[in-house]
């Protein structure tokens, strides 16, 4: 999944926003801020002391864009080298974040996530930063990228911006001037690290809905019966957004992530105690 905020010049996400995402999306944090003539960044593996530090910087830095990502590992291993942003093709004049799923090759041997990868190899060899100021190549980005949203700070002279958002549609803007690439950030939303009892986990945030209880689905907004892995109605998963089945990268054999025999649900995995329908 991750939670992706960009915020425009003068806008700052609620710190109880930033906790809730961070809660959600719990295997890594980091933000970028424009200042003046340099980007400031930091990342780690605590969203207590990422998030205290990013609200910090943007207080010194109010007026110029700002992004905080928040890390639902797919690919890649878990630590602080796979934090977003990432420098793009090695330049601190440019960092990128994303949200989502890349359609990367990652070799056996490579401990990169995709995003990282991405940032480090592909957009450089397609020209760099000024690859999304031809429109044609943004267009080919977008398409590849279809489902996820990449978002780009730089201060490269050749850049026409110095803020992108690739598949921006994709998130909503709020009320306050900061782009959400999901619903992730809101008390109201049930991923797998909000609400759904995961008490045993020690990143789980809350105690766990009870048994009459029923949650939203934040993709389709449906009610859920209580799955805390995908959505009944509309198939969508919970952890990056896209139908089981059917682009979902989440659930496969290899990578069963719950060792809980009636969770696994995948095709020929899971024990027929859910009928999908699809």
């Amino acid at each position: 999944m991750c939670l992706l905020v960009v915020s425009s010049p003068n806008s700052t996400p609620r710190k109880k926003d930033l906790d809730n995402a961070s809660c959600n999306n719990p295997h890594g944090f980091g933000y970028a801020v424009i200042a003046g003539n340099k980007i400031i960044t930091g990342k780690g593996m605590s969203a207590k002391k990422v998030i205290k530090e990013f609200l910090a910087v943007r207080k010194q830095y109010p007026n110029s864009y700002a992004m905080y990502h928040a890390r639902f590992a797919t690919h890649g291993v878990k630590n602080e080298e796979n934090c977003h942003p990432f420098k793009v093709g090695g330049s601190d004049l440019t960092y990128l974040a994303h949200n989502g799923i890349l359609d990367v090759h990652i070799e056996p041997t490579d401990k990169r996530s995709d995003t990282r990868i991405f940032a480090e190899d592909i957009l450089p060899s397609m020209g760099g930063i000024t690859a999304l100021d031809n429109p044609n190549l943004y267009g080919m980005i977008e398409k590849w990228s279809v489902g996820s949203k990449i978002a780009i700070f730089t201060l490269d002279p050749n850049a026409e911006y110095d803020c992108y958002i690739v598949n921006e549609d994709l998130g909503s803007w709020d009320n306050h001037g900061n782009w959400w690439s999901n619903d992730s950030y809101k008390s109201t939303y049930y991923g797998k690290y909000w609400n759904w009892g995961t008490t045993d986990d020690p990143t789980a945030c809350g105690a766990g809905l009870e048994d009459d209880e029923q949650a939203i689905c934040y993709i389709c907004g449906e009610m859920s019966d209580g799955n805390p892995y995908y959505c009944f109605e509309c198939g969508g998963c919970y952890e990056c957004a896209m139908v089981v089945n059917d682009g979902c990268l989440c659930w496969t054999p290899e990578r069963d992530r719950w060792t809980s025999d009636q969770h696994k649900q995948t095709t020929g995995a899971y024990d027929g105690q859910y009928d999908f329908g699809f």
